[in-house]
């Protein structure tokens, strides 16, 4: 029973850790847009470099990269391509329209000092719209500038480019989330826009510090740390998610608690029995013990008769013999011996 319980309290967590941790998080310099030589030739084959984006759990994908800092003279970094071109698209099997939502939330490239154009960019492009304006502003969500959005249909791709022809000083970033959104599947879906009904997104990504939603980013409380204080806040959704956070975990507590509660029942019972078992081995040994002095010491004792004095049986046969042969006994010897000697006939029989 212990060992059942602890297995089902180790699948629970794992199923929880599941739960939590619902994008697909992928490395540029992995696949996508990586230096190395086989998967050149694979990415040739296949057309591309692309990912997709499954439903519910899996319709959502973090992209983050650094290109560490470059020496003179040495220009890879990474194993990267420096020109990287990926596709990601939505699930086409789905009969409800289905886009992407895609957020750029770190962005760290270099520009021209002299010109201010950018060395480094990233460009979105396909889908139902034109391409984007290369973008190379520094961004994150603490810190300057703002997110950057883009919104497509089916798909989207992914351009960056890195100037090979500059070392790199410090490290460049880059992260950006995308999210693929349709109409609400099941309970608890979010919808990013209240007057579209295909700009559901699943209730997994809903309230977890990352932004999939378009602005105003109504799946979060905000869109930025230092967020304008007239962005628009759903109240309605704030309290809700948070009595609903504060009684799952209650229940979580609970439950863990009650987990710990029945373990510690378990053991206590099986010392017990284990103590108790030892304790009966015990009296039995010592019972066995006494059982088996006890029949030693009602073993009967046979007393065997002494054996006879062989010189008393040769005296007693040579006296029968002089007396029969009246051989006359010297008195000394008969005086010296009167203990030894038998009766005589005559003593024995006077009327013969």
């Amino acid at each position: 029973m212990c060992k059942t319980t602890l297995i089902c309290w180790i699948l629970i967590l794992n199923s929880l850790w599941e739960f939590s941790s619902g994008y697909i998080n992928v490395r540029l310099q992995d696949n996508l847009c990586s230096d190395k030589i086989w998967l050149k030739v694979e990415k040739a084959l296949r057309g591309g470099s692309a990912m997709a984006l499954g439903d519910d759990r899996n319709s959502a994908a973090i992209i983050h990269q650094i290109w560490n800092t470059t020496f003179p003279g040495i220009h890879a970094s990474n194993k990267i391509s420096y020109d990287c071109r990926f596709h990601v698209r939505s699930n086409y099997k789905k009969s409800p329209p289905r886009g992407i939502y895609t957020l750029v939330t770190r962005l760290k490239f270099r520009r021209d000092p002299e010109s201010g154009k950018c060395l480094d960019y990233i460009q979105f492009r396909d889908g139902n719209r034109s391409p984007t304006e290369p973008y190379c502003n520094e961004i994150s969500t603490d810190g300057p500038g703002r997110l950057i959005f883009d919104e497509r249909n089916r798909e989207v791709t992914v351009y960056i480019h890195i100037d090979n022809n500059h070392r790199i000083v410090e490290p460049l970033e880059l992260r950006m989330v995308l999210t693929a959104h349709s109409e609400c599947k099941y309970t608890g879906d979010f919808l990013c826009d209240s007057t579209d009904v295909y700009s559901c997104i699943s209730r997994h990504f809903v309230r977890d510090n990352i932004t999939n939603c378009m602005y105003p980013c109504r799946d979060e409380v905000s869109c930025f740390h230092d967020a304008v204080s007239s962005l628009e806040v759903d109240s309605t959704n704030v309290a809700l998610s948070a009595i609903t956070s504060f009684i799952f975990t209650m229940l979580g507590v609970g439950f863990c608690v009650w987990i710990c509660w029945k373990y510690w029942i378990c053991i206590t019972v099986q010392q017990h029995a284990h103590e108790a078992s030892g304790r009966q081995r015990q009296r039995a040994q010592q019972q066995s013990l006494e059982q088996r002095i006890e029949q030693r010491v009602n073993v009967p004792i046979i007393e065997m008769p002494m054996p006879p004095n062989f010189e008393d049986v040769f005296s007693s046969h040579s006296a029968n013999s002089n007396s029969n042969n009246h051989y006359p006994q010297p008195q000394q010897e008969q005086q010296a011996t009167p203990k030894d000697l038998p009766p005589s006939y005559e003593s024995l029989f006077p009327d013969r």
